[in-house]
This record gives C-alpha cells, sequence and structure tokens, in this order.
C-alpha cells in the first residue's frame, strides 16, 4: 500500500533525528509535494503515527514528534529498563502468570538442572509509555530464586539477579525469528490483526556457568527496531 512506503519513510526519519523530538513535521502540503501522493494517502500516514505516539495533531499548529520507537543495539547484554532509560521511555512490568512447574524436559535441559528440580513460570508484558509492547515467558529455578514473588517481577529481573542476590551475570544466547502470533499474544498485545512479530529466545548465565533464566519474548511489530553492531 502507498500509504505504508509514506508511514515507513516518516517513522525512519523520526527515528534516525531528521524530525527531531519536539519539532514539526513538514506541513501536509510540502508532504503531499514531497512525496507525490494524495492528500488521503499523507493522511492516512500521518494518522497511523498517532496511533503509534510518535506524532500528535495540535489544531492550528500542526503535527509535532513525540518520540522514537523502541530501538536497540546490540554491543552487550541489557534488560529492557536499561534500554529505555536513555530513550525517555516509560517502563511497567505486569505479571500475567506466576507458578511452579516441574514437567518441562525441555527447558530443564537448557538450563542444565535436573528434570525434579521445581522451576518458575512467569508470563509478564511490558508496557512502554503504557503501551503493550513486549510479552515475555520466562522459567526460573527455584532453588537459586527461593524468595522471588511477584512484586519483584514487576521490576526489572537483571536488577534482582545483581543487585538483591549479588549474583555477576556473564551473558545471554540469544536467538531471533520472526513468528506468527497467536490470539492470546494479540490480545495481550494490543493488535487487532495479524502482523508476524519479532520472537527472542534466550538462556542466561552467571560468571559461575549456573544458568539462571530461559526466556521467549515477542515483540509488538510498530514497537522494535534492532539493530547489529558487528566490529571487524
Amino acid at each position: 500500500m502507498l500509504y505504508k512506503k509514506v508511514l515507513d519513510d516518516l517513522k525512519q526519519k523520526i527515528n534516525s533525528g531528521v524530525y527531531e523530538v519536539g519539532t514539526a513535521l513538514p506541513t501536509e502540503r510540502q508532504l503531499i509535494a514531497g512525496y507525490d501522493v494524495s492528500r488521503i494517502t499523507i493522511r492516512k500516514a500521518v494518522d497511523e503515527l498517532v496511533k503509534l505516539n510518535l506524532v500528535e495533531k495540535r489544531r492550528g499548529s500542526g503535527t509535532y514528534v513525540l518520540g522514537k520507537q523502541y530501538s536497540h543495539e546490540l554491543r552487550g547484554l541489557a534488560g529492557t529498563s536499561e534500554i529505555l532509560g536513555s530513550c525517555n521511555k516509560a517502563v511497567r512490568y505486569k505479571v500475567f502468570q506466576f507458578s511452579m512447574v516441574t514437567d518441562s524436559p525441555a527447558i530443564h535441559k537448557m538450563l542444565d538442572i535436573e528434570d525434579s528440580e521445581p522451576l518458575y513460570y512467569i508470563r509478564r508484558v511490558k508496557y512502554i509509555d503504557d503501551f503493550p509492547r513486549i510479552v515475555e515467558d520466562s522459567y526460573m529455578p527455584v532453588a537459586l530464586f527461593p524468595d522471588l514473588n511477584i512484586s519483584t517481577l514487576e521490576k526489572s529481573k537483571f536488577d534482582y539477579v545483581e543487585r538483591d542476590k549479588g549474583m555477576q551475570i556473564e551473558g545471554s544466547r540469544q536467538e531471533f525469528t520472526a513468528v506468527e502470533p497467536d490470539e492470546a499474544l494479540m490480545k495481550l498485545l494490543d493488535m487487532d490483526k495479524s502482523h508476524p512479530v519479532m520472537n527472542l529466545r534466550s538462556v542466561s548465565n552467571l560468571k559461575d556457568g549456573r544458568r539462571f533464566d530461559y526466556t521467549e519474548a515477542w515483540f509488538h511489530p510498530d514497537a522494535h527496531k534492532l539493530a547489529i553492531y558487528l566490529p571487524r
């Protein structure tokens, strides 16, 4: 669709700083001339930017940039709160499920623990500027974190592990794929129709070699940019 091309280009210019936060977009007439499209196409693209909370329309003044999309450059391991803290984004966690399981042999194998050891199962949704943007399913060994609770999980897991437990995190092996979300994920991410979403699977380990977390996460298609830095 033509409006999608305009929308993607405007998002790229906002995210890259061509249009800075707090400044006005070009006028509707300028956008029509610049993209050589109809008024309807420009209005539809701008309306989508409004829905994404990237811009706002001010009566009699124009359309102004509110913020950039969540962008993560892969240079080192960092939690969501750490990444977004530098982007002036507010992060809120909501726990939808917190239980104990023992019948997950594949997860036990990935965490390198005995099948009989109990695991916490946690489903959280991360809200960015009050929009549901990441659904996260995590498994953590009960033996490592006997005091883990919902209150703790409404904050950063990495902070809990490092600051509260005094453990040193070494790193995380992460795999990214594109998947079609099921109805439950679409509802949690407030998606009105199906689009491919980025799926992340990660296993994190401590400096002493113990694996402390397996997480599978799904990212809203309009909320996340991933960049990779590859040194030569």
